[in-house]
């Protein structure tokens, strides 16, 4: 295993910071067990953890486990980082990334001790190192291994950085004029990432002066923009451009790339790969009320929004009680004149854990100008949201037996969702019970409260009514019971339709339409691909979700490696076309569907969910760990596909 910058989250003159003051005060606030770590592999020295490992000590400190020592030994760790610091041009002896090194350096920094299984996977996503290559590179990828990427968002940028990497020549053809798929495109009041920023990107390219825990969308956006400039993505990008259909090419091993611009013209382009970077909830769903187009103020969806769109003073609606709506009713709720929020079926909400999100500046000082520190950070963050929180999601029967939550694991989520509705709106009141639910957290999505949402329900302006409308008309919503909620603006936060690539029109080998292949129903083999589509990959794929924790940013990685080892099993057998055999596509959703039914997606079927599809079958979700999935991504069995 070999060390990697390409990783590092500062440039080389950055290692020594030229204000030994200010090094020493940011240092003197930071956690020391983190510190220490650094210190370790700075040196390449691991008697320093010898000397000072055993005065750490770890209190939690959500989403991570900060580490406390006495005065003295923190001190002494404070006075001999900055001293290795200072000094320019020493090589460690051990590699930063080096496996022994690193494993005793996981339970000091993180406060928990994971097993020897999740380690590689934590130097990858700590990235400290890239993806490691699996299978032998000993034939080069032929020039005529060309890919097209559909969509510029994230997994679009991740899959272009890879194809950069290898010497693949790639085109992105994204629709919208700029990168940034989601974050570019939604801009309603208060939208913003749930998963902590230190985590949610990609693990080769670490921002270090996130300005929130959980920033905005635009800060976001002006992230993966960046990461794009970096690597040269908008040169190889045609903005403008919606991929109507993909034709598979049985005689010459490529797909025809059928093409609209935004002018209306169409053209086809041609490539041996396609990989398919788009999101599986792109169009905005409204619900089936009757005269909705009837209403005579404004309204708006969520995923729609009108920057130009002044609430002040407004009487509004909010339609939908997720994620969105919460983080738009926390926004607006002091700008508008009165709120009605229109909630069908409440989620359990989790308690912001700090009093702020800003992230303090000393943690930014640092991430910038002290090697492998927001590597830490990165790393504490994933662990805190990753396979920690796997029980959560798993069924205990005996338990879920005699209790509305599913496990004892599942219960402490529970109590503390519990206990943070009795502080905001009183115990046994009858908001309280308005807005808990009735079946276990997580049978769907739960929401992380961005600080003022329950507050806002609370407020006197603000009523919330636990229906669904019975009908729009030009005055504002009628409910079931025949009142009238008069308002100036009606927002629909009421999600998108699940699209898994059904809005383009695929033709695999023989013709086949991959919406007759899955009838309602998607499915995919390891890597996104399906039997009769040769060489399509699907970043997004159908139960790859992490839906325990994490963030899609880590599926989005676990599915590009494996695609590039896809790729390069074809160039060591001189193939030009894999394909996932039917029997392995099929042994391996079964597999899929055989562990979910000990998952709380399964056991909570009165929750309203997008993960399940009409007939019930739990469509988005993986039932397994991040490090199993990890695993089973890092190379392509060959006996499963057929290779041409």
């Amino acid at each position: 295993m070999t060390s990697s910058t390409a990783a590092l989250p500062f440039a080389p003159d950055d290692r020594a910071p030229a204000d030994p003051a200010a090094l020493a005060d940011r240092l003197r606030r930071a956690d020391p067990a983190v510190l220490l770590a650094v210190l370790a592999q700075v040196t390449g020295d691991a008697s320093v953890l010898d000397r000072y490992a055993g005065a750490i000590a770890h209190v939690p400190d959500a989403p991570e486990m900060a580490g406390v020592t006495d005065p003295a030994t923190a001190a002494a760790i404070v006075s001999d980082l900055a001293a290795a610091l200072a000094v320019e041009g020493r090589a460690p002896v051990l590699a930063p990334d080096d496996p022994e090194l690193f494993a005793r350096l996981v339970p000091l920094a993180l406060g928990v001790t994971p097993g020897d299984e999740f380690l590689p996977m934590l130097l990858e996503q700590g990235g400290f190192h890239p993806a490691q290559p699996v299978l032998p590179r000993t034939a080069p990828l032929p020039p005529t291994l060309d890919v097209v990427i559909i969509g510029g968002g994230l997994a679009g940028i991740a899959a272009a950085i890879a194809a950069a990497r290898e010497g693949v020549s790639y085109e992105v053809l994204e629709r919208n004029d700029d990168i940034g798929g989601t974050w570019l495109v939604q801009n309603y009041p208060g939208v913003g990432v749930d998963t902590p920023s230190s985590y949610y990107s990609l693990s080769s390219e670490l921002n270090p002066d996130w300005t929130s825990y959980y920033p905005k969308g635009g800060e976001y956006q002006d992230y993966l923009r960046a990461v794009a400039d970096k690597h040269g993505i908008p040169e190889h990008t045609r903005f403008g451009a919606e991929v109507e259909s993909l034709v598979w090419d049985d005689a010459e091993h490529r797909w025809d790339v059928h093409v609209r611009s935004t002018d209306g013209t169409r053209s086809v382009t041609r490539a041996a790969a396609v990989i398919t970077a788009l999101g599986y909830l792109n169009r905005p769903q409204f619900p089936r009320v009757e005269g909705r187009d009837s209403f005579a103020g404004i309204s708006v969806h969520s995923g729609e929004w009108d920057p130009a769109l002044d609430l002040t003073g407004k009487r509004v609606a909010v339609i939908g009680a997720g994620c969105t709506s919460a983080q738009i009713v926390d926004s607006i709720v002091d700008d508008v004149a009165h709120l009605t929020l229109f909630q069908r079926q409440p989620h359990w909400v989790a308690p912001r854990k700090r009093d702020s999100d800003d992230v303090p500046e000393h943690h930014r000082w640092l991430s910038r100008h002290v090697p492998f520190y927001a590597n830490w950070l990165r790393l504490k963050a994933f662990w805190g949201s990753a396979d920690s929180a796997y029980p959560v999601v798993i069924v205990d029967p005996e338990w879920a037996s005699t209790h509305l939550s599913i496990s004892r694991a599942n219960d402490v989520l529970l109590q503390d969702c519990l206990a943070y509705i009795d502080r905001a709106f009183g115990a046994g009141s009858e908001l309280a019970a308005k807005v808990t639910p009735d079946f276990a957290p997580f049978g769907k999505r739960i929401i992380r409260d961005p600080g003022g949402y329950y507050p806002a329900l609370a407020r006197d302006h603000v009523d919330v009514l636990v229906t669904e409308p019975a009908r729009i008309v030009p005055e504002g919503v009628v409910t079931p019971d025949g009142d009238l909620v008069e308002v100036d603006v009606i927002v629909y936060a009421t999600g998108f339709h699940l699209d898994f690539l059904s809005t383009m029109d695929i033709r695999g080998r023989d013709g086949r339409a991959l919406v007759d292949e899955w009838s309602g129903n998607p499915r995919a083999y390891r890597g996104g691909t399906v039997p009769g589509f040769p060489n399509l990959f699907i970043t997004s794929a159908p139960n790859t979700n992490p839906s325990h924790g994490a963030g899609n940013n880590f599926g989005i990685e676990v599915a590009v490696h494996y695609i590039v080892e896809c790729l390069h099993l074809l160039a060591e057998r001189g193939a030009r076309s894999l394909e996932p055999t039917r029997e392995a596509y099929e042994d391996y959703v079964d597999e899929i569907d055989r562990a979910m039914e000990s998952t709380v997606w399964r056991h909570t079927p009165g929750a309203h969910t997008y993960y399940r599809n009409e007939s019930g079958r739990v469509i988005v979700a993986s039932p397994w760990r991040l490090v199993d999935v990890w695993q089973q991504h890092r190379s392509p069995i060959e006996e499963h596909f057929v290779l041409r």
